[in-house]
């Protein structure tokens, strides 16, 4: 249970929490040194700045606990954020979703992080990135994980959340600590309380059990609350606690000064200029099944906040199963395809990658494909 990481914690890193951290720069002096730890030192040329170029990150909630829990991307989301309307487009990932990249295991979305970082740390993110970025047929510029601690952390130092609960929850694991007892309605919640809401899905205690598609309100609505309350007068006040707590539980390759770039252009951004889509899909277990379709809107999104044209998905004429390349992912059917990255609906169903994109890998890496999750945890550095 305690790998339901929150989905929230990551999107308020890029347009809550890491667009406050430079702004907290200014009023607190040690601030400025928490962003340099956070970031990496590269240059960033002007052209490149988050000041005048859209971006698009990769940001993974990870379940990694002391003593417990591995590196699994239980939280996965593409974020694409455009200087010159101050907006943003999110796309949420299932974590089940069924992913076959051509010379890799036939996995959930969530297995490839971890399994990029047992082969080589140093590429892990930049291997994910490709990999996603195929998935919806845009370039990933950086990627950034944090573990849920740090979102638990930060709603207690922000003095906890007012929440409109919209069920009792109740669910209990004695095996790792999980106690979820939560009541309907309007009340106060401390970070443990907040994360129990946004995680809450199965019940074992006469409560009624809840689906992920729910789970996605809850967590918007808890991004609200924490953008509102990152931005009062009380949240500033604690910024500079905030940031230092998140570069404890924060892994990213974006360099501090484009950190800088991205907090003094989306600090007054107004959450209503966030779009979001979460890709739902079909449960076939052990796997989320989604539509071709439902892909190729998620990368039109994106696209458009990138700045291109792409025509309405309703102007593109009914579709069939034959697809030309520009999307792939987990999903069944038999239609034809052609391109290099094949449809969801196509063929066996997987998505296909070069594996020579990915480094160089072996038959034994595949003998036992997720060892590296369960039996072998890996360190958080």
């Amino acid at each position: 249970m305690y790998k339901k990481i929150v989905k929230i914690a990551l999107s308020c890193l890029l347009v809550g929490v890491a667009t406050v951290g430079v702004y907290a720069a200014v009023l607190y002096k040690d601030a400025s040194e928490v962003i340099d730890k956070i970031g990496t030192p590269e240059p960033v040329a002007e052209a490149q700045s988050a000041k005048v170029k859209p971006l698009t990150f990769l940001l993974m909630g990870i379940d990694h606990r002391e003593n417990a829990g591995g590196l699994n991307s239980d939280v996965i989301m593409v974020v694409t954020v455009n200087p010159n309307d101050q907006s943003a487009a999110l796309v949420s990932i299932p974590r089940d979703m069924e992913l076959g990249p051509e010379g890799l295991p036939e996995r959930k979305a969530n297995y490839y992080y971890p399994y990029f970082y047992n082969l080589n740390k140093d590429t892990a993110f930049d291997n994910t990135k490709q990999l996603f970025g195929d998935l919806l047929d845009v370039p990933i510029d950086y990627a950034a994980t944090i573990d849920f601690d740090g979102f638990r952390q930060t709603v207690d130092i922000l003095g906890g959340l007012t929440i409109n609960v919209d069920m009792d929850m109740r669910y209990v694991d004695d095996e790792d600590g999980t106690n979820i007892n939560l009541k309907k309605g309007i009340a106060k919640l401390d970070g443990k309380q907040v994360l129990d809401f946004v995680r809450y899905r199965k019940s074992n205690r006469d409560t009624q059990e809840s689906s992920d598609f729910e789970r996605n309100q809850r967590q918007q609505q808890v991004m609200g609350e924490m953008l509102g309350a990152l931005k009062s007068a009380g949240g500033i006040s604690k910024l500079s606690q905030i940031i230092e707590t998140l570069g404890n539980h924060l892994r990213t390759d974006v360099p501090a000064v484009q950190i800088r770039d991205l907090i003094s252009t989306y600090f007054h951004m107004d959450p209503s200029k966030i779009s979001y889509m979460n890709l739902e899909g079909e449960w076939v277990s052990p796997y989320v099944i989604v539509k071709d379709e439902d892909i190729e809107k998620a990368s039109m999104l994106l696209k458009q906040q990138l700045g291109e044209t792409v025509p309405s998905f309703t102007d593109r004429g009914a579709k069939d199963d034959s697809v030309t390349g520009s999307t792939y992912g987990g999903g069944r059917g038999n239609g034809s395809v052609s391109g290099s990255k094949p449809a969801a609906g196509s063929g066996s169903g997987k998505s296909t990658v070069s594996r020579s994109t990915y480094g160089t890998t072996s038959a034994s890496d595949f003998a036992n494909p997720y060892r590296t999750i369960t039996q072998n945890p890996l360190p958080f550095d």
